[in-house]
C-alpha cells in the first residue's frame, strides 16, 4: 500500500554547525538552579501555541468575570494581530503599548494576578501528577534532562549527547525514514540499519539515563494489561524533535527486544510545553456529548478506496454509531462543520507537510484541502480525541521548538489527546493499528484503558506492532501521542 503523502517534501536537514544563540536553560542547569531553567524553556518553546492557548483558557475565565474587560482585551488583540501583518509601524508600536497597558489593568484586578503568565514552580509540579514531564535541553555548553515529577524538579546531565552529533543523526534518520519505496533493496537495508542505530543511540544517550534517574529499570511483562504501564511525557526541542523518543531501544533485525527500550517500560506522551499539558487537562474535564467522527478520502491506487474504508469500517465495528464524511461529501467546508460536534474525529486520508509554513500543512480533502491553520482557528467544546494517520501530521518544520503542525493544530482547537505521525505512515499499518486502538478503547475489561488514556492503548497497540513487523521499524514507530 502507498504510504499517506501527495508528495515528497523537503524535510529540514539540521545543520550540525547551524549558530544556536545563548541558552539561558544551560546556565541555570550549570547553576543547579533546575526549576529557574525549566521556566525559561517554558518561556522559549511553542511561543505562539502557548499563547493561543492561554488566551483561550484565561479568557474564559475572565469573560465570566469580567465581560466588558474581557470583551477590550480581545478587540485589542484583534487590532495588534492585524497591526503586525500590517505595514504601518507606528500603528504596531501603538497598539503593542496599548496591549501592554491593558495586560497591566488586568493583572491588577483580583483573582488575576496572574493572567498569561508562565507557570509557577507549584503549577509545573502539579501538571506531573499523572507521570513525570522530561523537557530536553540541548545547548553547545551541555545538554540535559530537566525531569519534573509530583515532589520536585531535578535535572539529568546527558554527558554522551552534542548539538552537532544530535544534528547529524537527525539528518540521517530523516534520510533513512524518507527513502522512496523503489530504492534498491540494499538501500532499504541500510536504512533499516540506520533506524535501529537510531533508536539505540537514543536510548544510550537520552532515554536510559531519564529512566535510571526516575527509577524506572524493569520492563513490563509480556503479559502485562495496558492500563500496567507507567506514564511520561516527554518535551523536546531542536533537532531531538524530529526523533521518536517514545521507540528509543536497543533491538536488532530479527531479534525480540529485551526490555532495554522505552516502550517496554513505559507509555510515552509528547508535549511541546507543560503549559500545553496542564490546558489539556484542564479543558477535558467534564466534558460530555460529541459525536464520533470519521474523515475518508480513497488512498489507495488508481482511485481505489484502499485502507481508508478499511480504517473507517474498522471503527464501525469497534465503536458503532460514527458519522461518516467520506469521498466527495468529504469536503473542507463540510468537515469543519462537522468539527463542532465532534468528540472522537479520525481522519484517513493523504496529508502534505510544509516545512516553509507549517500552518499551511495540510489534510487532502474532496474539493480542497483542510490546513493547520483552517483548524487551529476553530474552537471546539466537545474534543476529546483527534486521530490522524496521514503523513507528517506530527513533524514540525524548520523551527521545531514552535511545534506547529496538524497535531498543534488539532491540540489549539481544543482537542487534548491528539493520535498523530512523525513520518510517512504505511497503509497496512495505519488501518491495522486504527482496528486495534478502537478494539481497545471500546469498553471496559480486565485491565483495558478508557478513552482518557489513549497514551496507554497506543503503546500497547504499537508493541505488538512492533513484534509483527520487526524488521521494519520505520512501519511501527512513527505514530505518537499528543497531549493529557
Amino acid at each position: 500500500a502507498p504510504p499517506r503523502t501527495a508528495g515528497r517534501s523537503p524535510w529540514p536537514t539540521p545543520s550540525p554547525t547551524a549558530p544556536a544563540p545563548p541558552d539561558g536553560c544551560a546556565a541555570a542547569l550549570a547553576a543547579g538552579r533546575p526549576a529557574q531553567a525549566l521556566a525559561l524553556l517554558e518561556q522559549s518553546r511553542a511561543v505562539l501555541m502557548g499563547q493561543d492557548l492561554e488566551a483561550r483558557a484565561d479568557l474564559t475565565a475572565l469573560s465570566a468575570a469580567h465581560p466588558l474587560l474581557a470583551r477590550e482585551f480581545s478587540a485589542l488583540g484583534g487590532r495588534l494581530r492585524r497591526a503586525e501583518a500590517g505595514e504601518d509601524v507606528m500603528e504596531r508600536h501603538v497598539a503593542a503599548a496599548e496591549w501592554e497597558a491593558l495586560l497591566m489593568r488586568v493583572r491588577g484586578t483580583a483573582g488575576f494576578e496572574r493572567f498569561l503568565m508562565p507557570p509557577t514552580e507549584r503549577e509545573m509540579r502539579e501538571v506531573a501528577a499523572q507521570g513525570p514531564v522530561v523537557a530536553v535541553n540541548v545547548d553547545r555548553l551541555r545538554c540535559d534532562a530537566v525531569v519534573v515529577t509530583r515532589e520536585r524538579i531535578f535535572s539529568v546531565p546527558l554527558r554522551e549527547l552534542t548539538e552537532g552529533q544530535l544534528a547529524l543523526r537527525a539528518r540521517e534518520f530523516l534520510e533513512a525514514v524518507n527513502l522512496p519505496r523503489n530504492a534498491p533493496e540494499e538501500e532499504h537495508d541500510r536504512a533499516r540499519e540506520l533506524v535501529l542505530d537510531t533508536l539505540a543511540w537514543l536510548w544510550r544517550t537520552v532515554a536510559e539515563p531519564v529512566l535510571t534517574a526516575l527509577g524506572l529499570t524493569r520492563p513490563l511483562p509480556g503479559d502485562a494489561p495496558a492500563s500496567a504501564a507507567p506514564r511520561l511525557w516527554w518535551s523536546a526541542s531542536g533537532p531531538l524533535a524530529y526523533l521518536p523518543l517514545h521507540a528509543a531501544g536497543l533491538q536488532r533485525k530479527h531479534q525480540l527486544p529485551d526490555g532495554r527500550t522505552v516502550l517496554d517500560r513505559v507509555a510515552s506522551s509528547y508535549t511541546p510545553t507543560l503549559r500545553a499539558l496542564r490546558h489539556a487537562r484542564r479543558i477535558s474535564s467534564g466534558r460530555t456529548g460529541g459525536r464520533l467522527l470519521a474523515v475518508g478520502r480513497p488512498t489507495g491506487t488508481a482511485g481505489s478506496a484502499g485502507t481508508s474504508a478499511r480504517e473507517i469500517a474498522a471503527i464501525e465495528d469497534a465503536l458503532g454509531g460514527v458519522r461518516a464524511l467520506e469521498g466527495e461529501a468529504a469536503t473542507p467546508e463540510r468537515v469543519l462543520a462537522a468539527l463542532r460536534t465532534a468528540r472522537w474525529v479520525h481522519f484517513a486520508c493523504h496529508g502534505v507537510s510544509d516545512p516553509q509554513d507549517p500552518s499551511a500543512s495540510r489534510l487532502l480533502l474532496h474539493g480542497g484541502p483542510l490546513s493547520a491553520g483552517d483548524v487551529s482557528r476553530q474552537e471546539l467544546l466537545y474534543a476529546e480525541l483527534a486521530v490522524l494517520l496521514a503523513c507528517h501530521t506530527a513533524r514540525t518544520g524548520h523551527l521545531p521548538d514552535e511545534a506547529v503542525h496538524l497535531a498543534s493544530a488539532f491540540q489549539t482547537a481544543g482537542y487534548p489527546q491528539v493520535v498523530g505521525a512523525l513520518w510517512e505512515a504505511d497503509d497496512a499499518v495505519s488501518a491495522l493499528l486504527a482496528a486495534r486502538l478502537y478494539a481497545a478503547l471500546r469498553a471496559p475489561a480486565p485491565g483495558a484503558v478508557a478513552p482518557a488514556d489513549t497514551g496507554r492503548a497506543l503503546n500497547h497497540v504499537v508493541r505488538a506492532l512492533r513484534t509483527r513487523y520487526a524488521r521494519s521499524p520505520a512501519a511501527w514507530a512513527p505514530f505518537v501521542h499528543i497531549g493529557r
